[in-house]
This record gives structure tokens, sequence and C-alpha cells, in this order.
């Protein structure tokens, strides 16, 4: 067992010395700096100890770190991003009251169907008013009498003065005559308050919609005797609607700041519905952080004409606070973290990369926000980081030429050649034109096939 396990061994690490330039890329940067090493090492040892080396030995002879690892590259820009903060939250009506009744009696009539849409003034639920209607007849009765009597004081009055100026009357009965008119008065308006209460006990009979909004289920049917205080049915508010949610006390003084300036925003997105947002004004912060959880609670202002959000409901709301300005912006993809920070891979002009340390402000999407390590128009690396390490030669995809590779133009003609003179004279340059160098493999193959021909000529 330990025979064939050796013998596994052996040919694994053949494949790999064979296949090393096109493994590189794939490998880990430690792993792929040796391999890089590795193919190297061997090149120089090609072309120092046999005269008949080909131009593909002398061009990697050249790289001296292996061949360019084609990657993608980015221009780092000056710009701003956005404070985001990702929460979730739920829906809670401006307005939500539940519709009872303030006195005794039936149910005569439900005028809308459960989960209406009403408006303001609008009949919810009538109780039987004929006891009502009866006692505003005796009122309106009351003070017709009464008014008959006040009428008939105020002749007698008016009979009464004349009397007292002709002297057929005492000054006492004149006084008699003023006090009847009076008490007749005071009656009537006695009538006429019983009246008035009268009228509200029967608008009390019908329950009537307080504001706009979007009715619940009733609780109550035709014929229900109810109480005072009998929950009937339950009316919510439908727009606007707060939006509520929670943030760290940490962004507390940013929040407040960015309320003041009214820049703060919220995007909300209902849940099951990723298409729908909506937007609207952090309207809100409460007095106190919560203790048990270190949360400062906020509210938000939203539109719902549709009618479309509804109370209890369970949202992912992205709260804006102002903008960050002056960042060096860069692809997220480029910054990768460690366990010190993070790190870009920064494209020298010489066509090398150099693994550089930056300090992140932001990170809004695709988009990350650097404060420090990085100057605007030097360029990322974003794809292909995991073949790299310090000093590793590269070719951009997008085929923009390094200043080394436009000082060296035509160094990659002479390389394809195999003129071993040729190779000579172009290893110091550091050309990494890719287009005009052989593949790693093209160039392992002829340095084989050299090797066997001088065997046999030995």
């Amino acid at each position: 067992m330990l025979r064939w396990l050796v013998l596994l061994a052996l040919v694994a690490g053949a494949v790999s010395y064979v296949e090393r330039d096109r493994l590189a890329p794939y490998a880990p940067p430690a792993i792929a700096s040796l391999l890089q090493g590795v193919g190297s090492s061997d090149s120089s040892a090609q072309g120092a100890g046999a005269g008949k080396s080909q131009g593909a030995g002398g061009s990697r002879r050249g790289r001296g770190n292996g061949a360019p690892v084609a990657v993608e590259v980015a221009t780092a820009e000056t710009g701003s991003l956005p404070i985001l903060r990702q929460t979730i939250g739920t829906i809670v009506p401006v307005a939500s009251t539940v519709m009872t009744s303030e006195t005794t009696g039936t149910v005569a009539a439900i005028a809308v169907p459960d989960g209406a849409q009403v408006k303001r003034g609008d009949r919810l639920v009538s109780l039987d008013d004929r006891t009502a209607q009866a006692q505003i007849g005796r009122d309106e009765a009351a003070i017709a009498r009464d008014q008959v009597t006040l009428d008939q004081a105020n002749r007698n009055l008016q009979r009464a003065q004349s009397l007292v100026k002709s002297g057929a009357y005492t000054t006492q009965q004149g006084e008699d005559a003023q006090s009847a008119v009076a008490s007749a008065q005071a009656v009537l308006n006695v009538d006429r308050a019983a009246l008035a209460a009268d009228r509200v006990a029967l608008d009390k009979l019908e329950i009537t919609a307080p504001f706009d909004g979007r009715l619940g289920a009733f609780q109550v049917s035709t014929g229900a005797l109810v109480t005072p205080g009998t929950p009937m049915v339950t009316l919510t508010q439908s727009s606007p609607v707060y939006a509520a949610f929670t943030l760290p006390q940490e962004d507390l003084s940013l929040l407040q700041k960015s309320l003041s300036e009214g820049t703060l925003s919220v995007t909300l997105r209902p849940a099951g519905a990723w298409h729908d947002v909506m937007e609207g004004k952090v309207a809100f912060i409460d007095n106190a952080v919560a203790s048990t959880s270190g949360s400062i609670a906020l509210r938000a202002v939203i539109d719902n004409p549709k009618g479309t959000l509804v109370a209890g409901q369970s949202i992912s709301a992205v709260v804006k606070a102002g903008e960050m300005t002056g960042l060096v912006l860069v692809p997220t993809v480029a910054v990768q973290p460690r366990t010190d920070g993070s790190v870009v891979y920064v494209v020298k002009d010489d066509g090398t990369v150099t693994i550089r340390k930056v300090d992140v402000a932001l990170r809004v999407g695709d988009e990350t926000g650097l404060k420090g390590g990085l100057k605007v128009g030097e360029r990322v690396v974003t794809e292909g980081q995991g073949a790299l390490a310090e000093g590793s030669p590269v070719k951009p995809a997008d085929g923009a030429p390094t200043a080394d590779q436009t000082s060296s133009k035509g160094s990659g003609e002479g390389g394809g050649k195999g003129a071993g003179k040729g190779a000579g004279s172009k290893a110091g340059k550091g050309h990494v034109a890719e287009a005009a160098t052989p593949s790693a493999s093209d160039a392992t193959g002829a340095a084989e096939t050299a090797a066997a021909k001088g065997e046999g000529a030995r």
C-alpha cells in the first residue's frame, strides 16, 4: 500500500511540474509563487546549460517571476457614497380604532361589508333608534307647549304695564307679570336643552367612521344586543402609515444629524414583494435607547395610496443617512479582506503588482469607498488575485500596455524565433507582452525536445 502511495505522489508531482504554468493561476498565492519560482529556475538552468535553448526559455528567464497572469483591472476614481444602514421592521398604522357603542341598543343594520375602504363620516352600523326618535318628538311637543305659555306671559306683561301706568294695577301686579314671563322663558330653555341631548343620543345610535381607513371584520351582526364598550369593528388608517424599525445606538449621533438636516430617508421592501420598493422620510427618533438590545427606535412616514402595506407586515429597510464625500472608489471585488485589514493588488507601471493595505470607509453594493491607502488614477486588480503574490507580473485583460511594455516594444518578437542570442539580449528587459510570448507548456515541450535530441546525439 505504501508503494502505491509513493508512486501516486511521484506521478502527481510530475504532472504538477510539467503543467506548473497552467496550474499557477488557479493555485493559492504561496503555491503559485512556488510553482512560478520552480518554472523560472528551470528556465534559467536550461538557458545556461543548452546552447540550443529556444526563445521561449529566454522569454521566461526575462520575466523573472514566471509568465504574466491575465487579470481584470479597474481604475480608482474619486466620488461619494451614500451612508446606508440595513435593518428590518414592521408597518404600524398612524391611527387604529376599535369602534364600539356608547349606549345600549340592538343592531338594526350594518351599512358596509367586512374590509371596506371608508371615508370619514361614513355610516358603519345603525342601532334601533325608535325610542330616541319618540323622545325627540316629546321634546319638540314640550317646546311648542311652553312656547305658547311664554307668548301668553308676554301679552299679559304688556297689558299689566299699561294698567300700572293708568293706575288700575299696582306695581306689585306689574312685577308678577314680569316674573311670569321669565319663568316661561326658563321652561322653554329647558325643553330646548332636552331636545339637544336627545338628538346627541340619537346620533350615538349610528356608528360612523372618524377618519379615512379600512375596516376589519365585523364582530357583531344584525339583531345583536350591544352595550357600552362592546367592540364592533376595527378601523385602521391605510395611508399614510409608519414604518417602524431599530438601528444600533452607535449610529445615534449620525441619525440625529441627518434628521436635523432633512436627509434621513428610508427605502423599504415588503416581505415577499421584492419588486415593490417604497420610500419615505424618517419623522421620529425615540428619546431612549432600549437597554436590552442597545438599539434606538425610528419611524418613517410612508405614503400608501393603494393600501398594499398593512399593519404588522414585516419589511426590510435601507436607511440613508446622508453621503460621505471625498472617497476613492474601486469595485468591491478589488478589496480583499485579511485578518489584519483589507488589501488591494495595485498594478505598477512595470507590469507587476504590489499588495497594498487600504482603509475601507464604506461598502455600497459593487462599489467600495476608501479613505486611505490608494490614490485616484491607480489601477487595481479585480479578478485573478488568487494567482498573484508581491511582485507578480500581470497582463491586464483590457490589453492596456504598461509603461514597461511600451519601452520594450518589439521584445516579444525575438522570443518567438528561438535564437539563444536573441533570448539572452532580451532577458533583462522584463517585458510582459503575453501575445508575443509562447505559452509555458510550449516552452516546456521545446526544452524537452531539445534535450531528447541531445541525448540521441550522444
